[in-house]
């Protein structure tokens, strides 16, 4: 029996690899070919459909869907065709070693996605520059009458419009268009604007609304609507805005002091623009939460932000030190915690709800975190002394509505309640009014003592009105002259004032739902800006919680989908049962975003609004049909 010598190895080696690097050389060749075969026919397959999209338009999209089975049968033919190559291959690989094998097996399968990378790339190139590219300037116009092809859709849940060429060319700020609208609807959609009824003017949101979603989805932000803008915002497969790192503004801010607040972002980087510190805040805070850490704020991490179980990077419940310990003499001295209570230096559940409570009467969001914010608040100088206040809840609540009742100042058991609502702070004013002390319808330390002492003053009888006599009545004829002149004069004076230019409202003078609407009214004209909270401009949550502060409730801000899971406030289901004064829920084109405002009654609700640009009055409220079909529910905040 012959041996193979290692000189005849060397030599059968050396024939292998000859063979291989010819092989490879024309697999090379044929990925070459392959290339500009395919090239040629994409072109000629986009100028087809180009052409053809003039004629059908919309019908292109049913064209997409009849060719997936075709597409599926021509996989099938390239896996015939390459079936024999596969198996050529495999017989000229059984003659190598096993580490050659592996190699030749790697260096195949680099040139196969090599292959797939330039076909993919020269199709994604070409969609990108159909869709966004513009005339010489990188402008988002397209000429006139010239056709544009139709974006792949990605199937989403929610249904949007079919895109339809536009009649003008592009659109800009100060334009009025029926298109405007659907821009509107679409971007509210995906949460570059606040949920509202769209317009068809073209404003200053709708533009710095239409910027950010240039940014996001790689377009020249020049805030102009034209074809590459409209087809990207109504293709379906377009996502969702999520602030993200570039992204600037007061909502960029807000997010920021939360996550200072929650301990997770130094103060010093509050600025309003979204950098790598504020990315890696968001992460960890994601972490700590069970959220998909991305370093971005989408709507569920925005939910979490200022959700009440929300997870802090601070003091949390269980430590044990001596800061914590000084917190809670601060607490003690405010009189959020008892006299009675024992300071340890330990976070226990008497800390957490005292802390809940210094934050609700001190504008802070109630988490019972004690962070950094809050920390600061404490150390402050006008920190607030503990208070009872509109918009409290609970047994406290409770045992000062019965020492009320007992002393005359609540008539009824019903008002009994443990909610601080206006019949409460009425009450409240009354007994400070008859017992001498500061009125301000809150029961704060003062006030508490007063009550539950044995000197406090019960309400005041409620004296019979006396029946008023009757006048009689003068001879008519007299009465005849006399009411004509009267008249007269009566109509003139009425006309003239009724004409006048209205006077700003004194709100000190006003109670409860009045009080609440006559603020929300002394804000008409602010201008909207997302993510602010007052005094002079707002988006539509912050204009709400401003009023509701100013109004003197209790409680932190909350976002317009947070509203939808509120528990403080008596819920109101049914539309018809809206009344004066409730805060209005309603959702977005999709569930993901929402709106809130306040009613006025008579189909009218004052709101922070993003389509108008403004802090208005719409009375559209029951009239209309948007309002009715995206109501989700309302809030009783008065008794």
């Amino acid at each position: 029996m012959e041996h193979e010598t290692p000189k005849k190895r060397r030599k059968t080696g050396k024939k292998s690899l000859s063979g291989l690097r010819r092989f490879l050389r024309q697999v090379y060749l044929f990925c070459q070919r392959a290339k500009a075969g395919i090239q040629k026919a994409w072109e000629a397959t986009a100028l087809f459909f180009m052409g053809l999209w003039e004629v059908i338009g919309p019908v292109c999209k049913r064209i997409y869907k009849a060719m997936v089975p075709v597409f599926k049968r021509i996989g099938r033919a390239l896996q015939t065709l390459f079936g024999p190559l596969a198996k050529k291959l495999q017989t000229r690989l059984s003659g190598l070693g096993k580490f050659a094998r592996i190699g030749v097996g790697a260096v195949s399968l680099s040139l196969v996605v090599l292959l797939l990378a330039v076909i993919v790339s020269a199709r994604t190139s070409e969609s990108t520059t159909t869709l966004a590219e513009a005339s010489p300037g990188h402008e988002d116009t397209l000429p006139v009458g010239e056709a544009t092809p139709e974006l792949t859709p990605t199937p989403m849940a929610t249904a949007t419009p079919v895109p339809e060429p536009m009649q003008e060319q592009v659109l800009q700020k100060g334009d009025d268009s029926p298109t405007v609208a659907l821009v509107q609807t679409r971007l509210m959609e995906l949460g570059y604007m606040d949920s509202d009824e769209p317009t068809e003017h073209f404003g200053s949101i709708t533009e710095a609304a239409l910027i950010r979603f240039q940014k996001h989805n790689g377009l020249s932000p020049n805030g102009l609507l034209g074809e590459g803008t409209w087809l990207l915002l109504m293709n379906e497969g377009t996502g969702p805005y999520i602030m993200q790192e570039g992204d600037e503004g007061d909502d960029v801010q807000d997010v920021q002091t939360r996550l200072y607040e929650l301990g997770y972002l130094s103060k010093s980087f509050i600025t309003g623009t979204f950098g790598e510190k504020t990315q890696a805040a968001v992460m960890d805070f994601q972490k700590a939460n069970g959220i998909s850490s991305d370093g971005m704020v989408g709507h569920e991490t925005l939910d979490v932000l200022y959700a009440d179980e929300v997870v802090g990077n601070f003091f949390t419940k269980g430590e044990s030190n001596d800061t914590i310990a000084a917190y809670q003499q601060r607490l003690k001295d405010l009189g959020y915690l008892s006299s009675s209570y024992s300071i340890k230096g330990k976070m226990d559940d008497t800390t957490v709800k005292a802390i809940r409570k210094f934050q609700e009467n001190n504008d802070l969001t109630p988490d019972g975190y004690l962070g950094p914010g809050t920390m600061a608040a404490l150390d402050s100088r006008s920190a607030k002394s503990y208070t009872l206040t509109l918009g409290m809840s609970g047994s406290e609540v409770k045992a000062v509505q019965k020492r009320l009742k007992a002393l005359g100042y609540l008539t009824s058991n019903s008002q009994v309640t443990g909610y601080y609502g206006d019949a409460t702070e009425d009450a409240v004013e009354k007994f400070q009014r008859r017992n001498g002390l500061s009125v301000d319808g809150t029961v704060g330390i003062k006030t508490l003592e007063k009550l539950n002492s044995s000197s406090a003053k019960k309400a005041k009888a409620t004296a019979t009105p006396k029946p008023t006599p009757k006048k009689t009545a003068k001879p008519t004829a007299k009465t005849t002259k006399s009411s004509g002149k009267t008249t007269a004069k009566a109509t003139s004076k009425t006309t003239k004032k009724a004409t006048a230019t209205p006077k700003p409202v004194d709100t000190s003078t006003k109670k409860g739902v009045e009080k609440l609407i006559a603020i929300a009214e002394s804000k008409l004209g602010s201008p909207y800006v997302g993510g602010a909270k007052g005094p002079n401009r707002f988006d539509c949550s912050g204009f709400v919680y401003w009023c509701m502060k100013q109004a003197g409730f209790s409680g932190g801000y909350m976002t317009s989908r947070t509203w939808r899971t509120c528990t403080k406030y008596t819920r109101i289901e049914s539309f018809s049962s809206i009344k004066r004064g409730d805060v209005l829920v309603f959702k977005g084109d999709s569930m993901a975003t929402g709106h809130v405002g306040i009613y006025l009654g008579s189909g009218k609700m004052i709101d922070a609004s993003s389509s108008a640009g403004k802090v208005r009055i719409t009375t559209t409220v029951t009239s209309g049909s948007y309002w009715k079909n995206h109501f989700l529910m309302a809030y009783r905040i008065y008794d």
